[in-house]
């Protein structure tokens, strides 16, 4: 913001001498009275503002719009993040947009914050999600205060939630569960969407994988998204910046069952993706078309995972929907069954957590129960002897 900054003394006939200089960002022209009718004491102030302004901490706010303050940070972050991380900044905004109605970027004050959350909560949003949206408004107001649009950055403290052992939305699919999912495929699909869609169901039951990861997963070297190695002595998974969540170039090893699953597919038809699902109109990859089709095998199962509150219910209906079993539970399942064989830090290499503590879920229970199969194997306490008492007369106790 101020790079290129000059602020100039503006002469007003009759009037106090005005400050101004032109927003590099949105180019618009900013002013303020300089309090005085004096040009040697307008000039200091200039002087004073500017420096306050390289500082960041003279802006006047009051003249930067809501739509240029979007325009600007939008352009400013589209080379930058990750077309995922684009499309919830651009949620960030409409959500404001739409509930918050805003003209000013001054506009956002600690109050203004509460206001949103609780908006955000009536709305029907979960905790997370709406701490998802303050986290990315949070970065673009640190941005503005950087760029010195603003002069301060009100605080947006994380909602609190209830410590809980349930700590996933879903739930693990059991094996059981997981045969009933594949059985429903012939009864709820076409016959040419079998094949594919027991391929994929398998896939995501062996590696963990998210279904947009397992749907850009390609055995081609040189093609974006994640790519299949089989060149060395184990498989691994290349994953780009670009496709994976924490944003950095990685290397993954998979595991063995995986890589006898990726290795039963024949030489020649080791080409273009991994999975390639057929729904009604063809092979899709479209991560929300193919996940309603696996929820609705999970119903279809009647693998019931969660239930979520109903908005405003009939008077009479019940209160809450069942949740059934979608593509992320089954990644779910492939990490509470490897938690069991293997340590948290494993575990998190395996399933790609930015966080041991996002890993740390799928012990949650595991470890309750092998301290009450450890409580089980201790052996009984025996109970101490007591003395046998004397028989005969017993002495009489003396009376005061």
């Amino acid at each position: 913001m101020s790079e290129g900054l000059n602020v100039m003394v503006v002469t007003r006939k009759n009037r106090n001498f005005v400050l101004r200089y032109s927003d590099p960002v949105t180019g618009n022209r900013i002013e303020r009275s300089a309090k005085t009718r004096n040009r040697a004491e307008a000039i200091k102030a200039a002087g004073r503002w500017q420096a306050e302004l390289e500082k960041g901490d003279g802006v006047c706010p009051r003249r930067l719009d809501w739509d240029s303050f979007r325009e600007s940070y939008e352009n400013h972050v589209e080379v930058e993040l990750s077309p995922e991380t684009l499309k919830k900044v651009h949620t960030v905004f409409n959500s404001i947009e739409k509930l918050m109605k805003p003209d000013h970027i001054n506009r956002i004050t600690p109050q203004w914050i509460r206001l949103f959350r609780k908006r955000l909560t009536a709305s029907g949003l979960a905790p997370s999600t709406i701490d998802s949206l303050n986290r990315h408004l949070k970065a673009a107001l640190n941005w503005a205060k950087e760029e010195g649009l603003i002069s301060t950055v009100p605080k947006i403290k994380k909602l609190k939630k209830a410590k809980s052992a349930k700590v996933m939305k879903g739930r693990p699919v059991t094996g059981e569960e997981f045969d009933r999912m594949l059985a429903s495929v012939e009864s709820e699909l076409q016959k040419r969407q079998h094949t594919s869609m027991k391929f994929l169901l398998r896939g995501l039951w062996l590696s963990g994988l998210r279904l947009g990861e397992a749907l850009s997963l390609t055995w081609d070297q040189w093609a974006d998204g994640i790519r299949v190695d089989l060149t060395g002595e184990y498989a691994v998974l290349l994953i780009p910046s670009e496709a994976e969540k924490g944003g950095r170039d990685r290397t993954y090893p998979i595991t063995p069952d995986f890589e006898e699953f990726l290795l039963s597919v024949p030489r020649n038809e080791r080409i273009g993706h991994v999975f390639n699902p057929v729904l009604y109109r063809g092979v899709c990859h479209r991560v929300d078309t193919v996940s309603k089709s696996i929820v609705k095998l999970g119903k279809a199962a009647g693998i019931k995972v969660d239930e979520k509150p109903i908005k405003d219910p009939e008077p009479g209906e019940p209160d809450r929907q069942p949740v059934y079993a979608s593509a992320h539970d089954l990644r779910r399942a492939f990490g509470y069954r490897w938690a069991r064989r293997v340590m948290p830090m494993v575990l998190k290499e395996m399933m790609r957590h930015a966080s041991v503590q996002t890993t740390e879920q799928y012990y949650v229970g595991i470890e309750a129960q092998e301290t009450a199969r450890f409580l089980r194997e201790v052996p009984p306490e025996v109970p101490p002897e007591v003395p046998p008492t004397k028989k005969g007369p017993q002495p009489k106790a003396e009376t005061l």
